[in-house]
């Protein structure tokens, strides 16, 4: 349910994994991670940007094990 959280804002910093990131997003029920750096925001991830580069990172995977199937 959305706005479903306790009223923290959560936020990270620039070294975490998107893995990590998006974990957060799940358990939170958050769609949005502000990314602080020395008290500053340099930065918001979305769940759509975890969802879409782990996407990404399957389909290069993918065609990397079809490459190698095919013996190229």
């Amino acid at each position: 349910m959305p706005g479903d959280h306790d009223g923290r804002v959560y936020y990270v910093a620039p070294e975490r994994t998107l893995d990590e990131c998006m974990a957060l997003m799940t358990e939170k029920r958050i769609r949005h991670l502000p990314v602080i750096e020395n008290g500053s925001l340099v930065g918001i991830v979305s769940i759509g940007d975890c969802i879409k580069a782990i996407v990404s990172k399957q389909e290069f995977i993918i065609a990397q094990l079809e490459n190698y199937i095919r013996g190229g």
